[in-house]
């Protein structure tokens, strides 16, 4: 019985957590079509609401701690003495890049591994390639990132807009009927076009706005 009054509890404040932010939105919304704001304004002041920013922050969760694979990593290259060509992988919110950093002896690759506690690591063949989780997004995802949702309803994040159909990450099922209803008019309109992803915080927000619509719990969102 306690477990399903706490169920029924969730329930309540979710409802009315999503029946507070509807009518926060309405009447923003109400007051910018007022001072003749365009949708496109409109819908980035919703999104960019503080509460919202705080919501996603607690979802987002990056780990620097130091990885215990590498003490694993370190002993196959003492293991070998080869020399090799090293490359960081820089793995961003949205987005890989691959620098070549040159060719290492060992030693030099295990005191690099050990200076940089929070990054992993990998041989493949020849090459060690380390890697770096990056709270950002990265300089091509900067220039054309956008957030959308599939004809699924899955919120979607795009290399490009929507129609171009080239999904970099899917995140969660979206409640389209509950938006519908519940959304201002034209934000889901929106959404449907593209919402213009150019920083984390825009990231953030964005992700943050539409949890509230997922069909199931969306829990922690991690890379």
């Amino acid at each position: 019985m306690i477990f399903f009054r706490r169920k029924d509890k969730d329930k309540r404040f979710k409802r009315l957590k999503r029946t507070f932010w509807t009518l926060t939105m309405c009447l923003l919304l109400a007051a910018m079509a007022i001072g003749g704001l365009p949708l496109s304004q409109t819908l980035q002041s919703l999104l960019t609401m503080p509460d919202s920013v705080e919501v996603i922050g607690n979802h987002m969760t990056f780990m620097k701690e130091s990885d215990p694979s590498q003490e694993v990593l370190i002993n196959k290259l003492e293991g070998t003495e080869q020399v090799r060509e090293v490359a960081l992988e820089k793995s961003y919110i949205c987005g890989v890049e691959t620098i070549s950093l040159g060719i290492f002896d060992t030693a030099e690759m295990v005191s690099m591994i050990k200076q940089h506690p929070d990054w992993s690591g990998r041989l493949e063949q020849d090459r060690l390639i380390l890697n770096e989780q990056i709270h950002d997004l990265s300089p091509e995802c900067r220039e054309n990132a956008f957030m959308g949702v599939d004809p699924n309803g899955n919120l979607i994040l795009y290399q490009g807009e929507p129609d171009e159909e080239k999904v970099i990450r899917t995140f969660f099922q979206l409640d389209v009927g509950t938006m519908e209803s519940s959304l201002p008019e034209g934000v889901l309109e929106q959404l449907h076009k593209g919402i213009r992803i150019q920083d984390v915080d825009e990231y953030n927000s964005v992700l943050s706005t539409f949890s509230d619509y997922a069909v199931a719990p969306v829990g922690n969102i991690v890379r």
